[in-house]
């Protein structure tokens, strides 16, 4: 009996696995076959449609300039198939560099890092219009009044409406595939549910091994289920592929192609950007060497930005240092909405362990 207990564990396992397997595989992207990698099809144009996995990109082709009519946070969603934290934070810097509001570091001490930021609702803001995504992370801001603190911010249940806002923004331009399988939400269930149960049979109804088998079951399917990028379309392959290619020339410009060729000032607006793709590190290095071969170069693309009589390049250059963290501190003042830690701890390597096996991110 006890033999046959354990047995019937292991295939609880086997099947959690086998199932998490089976997720991460028809959770696969589109591309289109036989177009170039990063185009769409001519109105009327029939293309065929085949799956690769996310990790498998073509050569791309390196782009000076975002794709058009993407903005940082959905250009993040096509990297990576997801909301991150960082979208949302490049978005409402994208905000800030368009006249919509400006950003202010408050510190104990002039010259030392920001414990908060000042976010002040611009008086007469422009007349354009506004992305769903930005109109809700404008209205969590500012509900109360012209004037808030990242901290009050990040707090408003408006951020998190924005993150399904965002991933909406993506699936109404097809960016998404649709598929016949359960709902996130359900899917993000099972795990932790089978772990809840495994866990019941184990201390109240004294299952033994059975018990354990679902509890771990329940873990590996959390763990190569959890996170999973919403699969891409062919549509949102493409754009992509779009991005990957600015991305290289962000993760790759030197200091003078930025200062002769483009201007500084392209710096604060590709900036988002560079948060969103994870190269925001070179792309301050490139632009604190260009400004310190020329200290008087043209800083009007910080308007967004509110340093008073401090409006001098050492201070620009402080706030954008590594160790001052302009861009650590905005991105991690939004974690905390982001993720629910609960089995993080359990469950973050399972799925890693599979990445190479089916090619998932």
């Amino acid at each position: 009996m006890g033999a046959m207990t354990v047995i019937i564990a292991g295939v609880i396992v086997l099947a959690a696995v086998a199932a998490g397997i089976a997720v991460r595989f028809l959770r696969r992207d589109e591309m289109f076959v036989g177009l170039t990698p990063g185009l769409l099809p001519a109105p009327g144009q029939e293309v065929g449609r085949q799956h690769v996995r996310r990790s498998q990109l073509p050569p791309i082709a390196v782009r000076f300039n975002p794709p058009d009519g993407v903005g940082p946070g959905l250009a993040g969603v096509a990297i990576d198939g997801r909301v991150d934290p960082v979208e949302l934070s490049a978005t409402l810097i994208h905000l800030a560099q368009r006249g919509w509001l400006t950003l202010q570091p408050l510190a104990h001490a002039p010259g030392s890092k920001p414990y908060d930021w000042q976010l002040y609702a611009a008086p007469q803001p422009p007349k354009e219009p506004l992305s769903p995504t930005e109109q809700t992370l404008l209205s969590a801001a500012f509900g109360a009044g012209p004037v808030t603190t990242l901290s009050a911010f990040r707090t408003q249940p408006g951020v998190k409406q924005a993150s399904d806002s965002l991933l909406g923004e993506a699936a109404d331009r097809h960016w998404l595939r649709h598929l016949a399988t359960a709902s996130s939400w359900s899917l993000s269930s099972v795990g932790p549910v089978l772990i809840v149960a495994g866990l019941a049979a184990l201390f109240w109804f004294h299952a033994g091994f059975i018990g354990i088998g679902i509890a771990v079951g329940g873990a590996a399917f959390t763990g190569l289920t959890r996170k999973l990028p919403e699969p891409l379309s062919a549509e949102g392959y493409a754009v992509r592929v779009q991005c990957e290619g600015f991305k290289q020339y962000l993760a790759t410009a030197e200091a003078d192609q930025l200062k002769f060729e483009v201007g500084i000032d392209t710096f604060s607006r590709y900036l988002p950007y560079a948060m969103v793709f994870g190269v925001v590190d070179h792309w301050r290095s490139v632009f604190t060497a260009a400004l310190q071969a020329d200290p008087s170069g043209e800083l009007d693309g910080f308007d967004w930005l509110v340093l008073g009589d401090l409006m001098q390049t050492a201070m620009i250059l402080d706030l954008f240092g590594a160790d001052f963290g302009i861009f650590d501190s905005l991105t991690t003042e939004f974690a905390d909405f982001a993720d629910f830690s609960g089995l993080d701890g359990l469950t973050e390597g399972i799925g890693d362990v599979f990445d190479g096996f089916d090619g998932g991110d």
